[in-house]
């Protein structure tokens, strides 16, 4: 909740998309089990290219799995050809992203979690495009809306307008003393759970602080019928000028940001309350990494999505 302030008024986040294209091809969806069931239909394929029903055969392009590549047609043509196979339903993703102030502050690399919330959901989406899933994304303040699950450029840009919005309007309520904010992201987990979401995966994206919010017995809830994947956004480190609280907009003085035994306080507590919250997500059985740095957040992506933990 500490960080260096940013000035987030005006917001155009968006990553490398044609980067994402062959890491992309990394995610295998390991978790897949949890959210199929009797209701839900059979899958014979979670994402394209997975299942045993051969559609077709197409030029290789960057970012296509090799072990789709046939190789007995590409050495008869002279080009490489993939196969395309037939998935009979594709994979749902919700991606719930907080919001709320706390999400204004700075991680260790000097970005603001801001920023790197907006990449992270657009290239998380973009790569589960890629992969074969459709999706809809969520910000804390969008109370009670849901979206049609899609993909495509469009649809993304359109879901990213109004994440950003949702941030625009934590700035306009940052200092104030209600603590209108404090539990929206929570509230939030309870009203998408509330409702029916056949086959459809939770992907949250948030802070120590947002995770600490949460309700473990609705963790619990989820994680046991469907997939929990969470990215954290690590907070800036005490000791630098500018520090600010996100959630009261109070700047701290230099002297004690520069304090050798507040930062060393402050470290202790942030570690003990890290260990606690990663105690909690993984007893719960959710994927889940730290993000701390922009520089990270494709391989994090990948990890939890392979549900590696951190």
């Amino acid at each position: 909740m500490m960080g260096k302030k940013h000035n987030t008024g005006t917001l155009r986040l968006r990553p490398d998309y044609e980067a994402l294209n062959l890491p992309s091809a990394q995610i295998h969806f390991n978790g897949f089990s949890k959210t199929v069931g009797r209701s839900d239909g059979a899958f014979r394929s979670v994402f394209r290219g997975r299942s045993m029903e051969l559609e077709d055969l197409r030029e290789y392009v960057a970012g296509d799995n090799l072990r789709d590549i046939d190789w007995k047609s590409s050495s008869r043509t002279g080009e490489i050809l993939v196969r395309n196979y037939v998935a009979d339903k594709k994979r749902r993703f919700m991606f719930v992203v907080d919001t709320g102030k706390n999400m204004l502050g700075a991680m260790p690399d000097g970005h603001s979690k801001t920023a790197a919330g907006i990449i992270t959901a657009a290239s998380a989406a973009y790569m589960c495009t890629r992969a074969g899933a459709e999706y809809q994304i969520l910000g804390s303040m969008e109370a009670g809306r849901q979206e049609r699950y899609s993909c495509g450029p469009g649809f993304l840009e359109a879901s990213l307008r109004r994440l950003e919005g949702c941030y625009s309007m934590s700035v306009k309520l940052a200092g104030r003393k209600k603590a209108l904010l404090s539990d929206e992201f929570n509230m939030q987990l309870r009203r998408i759970t509330s409702t029916p979401m056949r086959s459809v995966s939770l992907f949250l994206i948030t802070d120590l602080y947002g995770v600490l919010t949460l309700d473990d017995r609705l963790i619990r809830s989820i994680c046991s019928v469907r997939d929990l994947y969470v990215l954290l956004m690590e907070d800036a480190d005490w000791g630098s000028s500018h520090i600010y609280n996100a959630q009261t907009g109070v700047a701290v003085s230099e002297y004690l940001s520069y304090s050798s035994r507040m930062a060393n306080e402050i470290s202790d507590k942030k570690a003990a309350l890290l260990n606690k919250a990663m105690r909690n997500l993984r007893a719960c059985g959710a994927s889940y990494d730290i993000v701390r740095s922009t520089q990270d957040i494709t391989e994090s992506i990948i990890k939890v999505l392979n549900r590696g933990v951190g």
